[in-house]
């Protein structure tokens, strides 16, 4: 009986602690060039978030010898927004052996104090220091060596690396972990398409909460990285996979080339999202967002979408189109975006009229094309050009997409159809 009052005793504390632990939500910033709509962007998001998480520089190898390319961030502006701001050390591929105190480690030691130094000289002082790099699984033992003396490099700041869901399963992560101060949990991904027809996903609930799960059984304190970005998938005429490709100019493809955008769920997210901040798997301490959406993304969220999951909500889905007379006999059509997140332009939008009359005059625009569905004539339908598909229009925006001019007054009804 007193081993039972004990054990709820220790379990009610457990919940109670566990309730009170901080759970924090925040941003990774991952532009090279701090531009001022970066700036702009880190202003707008501050607020809503607890943290930043900023690329700091990049080092990239030729055989043993490395790169470094820096980020051109404001240390100073940075720290004028008053959060918690993590700089990131990406470590690009590396074939090398590890060790301590060889060359390469000496150079990561290095270049991780000049990192902190130069940050604090110009006002920052940095929450914590964070190393990305994809090591192979089976050399976690050998990247902990790297950790190790960086830890030690670093010291007070704290130092969390990046880890790989493959990671958890391999014998060598805990005493990774452990050598850590705490890392981010990658869930989101995408794995090599079998073919153009395949259902894409960047994050999968249900795989990744298995592997957050297993994550709390380390016991080390770590946060869970969540997507909110997209790629392009090239695949040649017989539906062989290309390549991908992410924001940046899109490649010239060659004649014949099958392109697919897939992009993260925000719907599937946020509901995602909720459930970890709701249940709080154990040592879990957070969201971390990749990344920062900014004006001219082309496959990233809009800022609109990610403050509404900031605030614990599901982005509002509202695409609507409408008839706008210029005139008693000219209409221009819109696609008109009132909800809060990015929507993917219709296939097809249908416009009919009273009255038997057709449009006198007609054309599509903004990559559409206008033409009659029918030989009678009585509506017309907008499809989009090769070149659209795919494409979104974003919140608060809107797209003219056609005109109609008629020789009398008319009434128009019009559509987004799912129709075939």
């Amino acid at each position: 009986m007193r081993i039972f009052r004990t054990g709820l005793l220790v379990w009610g504390l457990f919940v109670l602690m566990n309730a009170a632990r901080a759970f924090t939500q925040e941003v990774y910033v991952w532009q090279r060039q701090f531009t001022p709509a970066v700036y702009q962007a880190v202003n707008a998001i501050r607020s809503k978030v607890d943290g930043i998480a900023v690329l700091a520089a990049e080092i990239s190898w030729s055989g043993s010898m490395p790169t470094l390319s820096k980020s051109s961030m404001s240390h100073a502006q940075l720290a004028s927004t008053g959060k918690n701001v993590s700089l990131v050390l990406r470590i690009g591929p590396y074939a090398g052996t590890f060790s301590q105190h060889d060359r390469a480690a000496n150079y990561l030691v290095e270049t991780a104090a000049a990192i902190l130094k130069e940050a604090k000289a110009g006002g920052l002082t940095p929450a914590e220091l964070q190393v990305d790099f994809d090591c192979a699984s089976s050399k976690l033992a050998g990247y902990r060596e790297w950790i190790t003396a960086l830890r030690a490099a670093v010291a007070p700041t704290r130092l969390i690396f990046t880890a790989l869901p493959d990671w958890l399963g391999r014998k060598d992560f805990a005493n990774l972990a452990r050598s850590a101060c705490g890392y981010v949990l990658q869930v989101h991904s995408l794995e090599k398409p079998s073919g153009p027809d395949e259902n894409f996903q960047l994050c999968d609930p249900d795989r990744s909460w298995a592997w957050i799960e297993k994550a709390a059984l380390v016991g080390v304190p770590f946060r869970v990285a969540l997507p909110t970005y997209g790629y392009r998938l090239a695949f040649d005429p017989t539906g062989k996979f290309i390549a991908l490709t992410a924001e940046g100019v899109s490649p010239s493809w060659p004649e014949g080339t099958q392109v697919r955008v897939v992009r993260a769920d925000a719907h599937a997210l946020a509901i995602f999202a909720a459930r970890i901040a709701r249940e709080k798997p154990a040592a879990c301490g957070g969201i971390i967002w990749f990344r920062l959406p900014v004006p001219d993304d082309e496959l990233n969220w809009n800022m609109t979408t990610l403050e509404a999951l900031l605030g614990g909500r599901i982005p509002v889905s509202r695409l609507g189109v409408e008839a706008r007379w210029k005139s008693p006999t000219l209409a221009e059509i819109y696609l008109v975006n009132a909800g809060e997140q990015d929507e993917v332009l219709p296939d097809k939008i249908r416009t009919r009229w009273s009255g038997r009359e057709s449009p006198q005059m007609m054309d599509g625009l903004g990559g559409y094309l206008a033409a009659f569905n029918s030989p009678s004539r009585e509506a017309i339908v907008l499809i989009p050009r090769a070149a659209t598909a795919g494409k979104v229009i974003a919140p608060g925006h809107t797209r003219k997409i056609g005109w109609l001019h008629f020789n009398h007054e008319s009434d128009l009804f019009t559509e987004i159809s799912t129709s075939p």
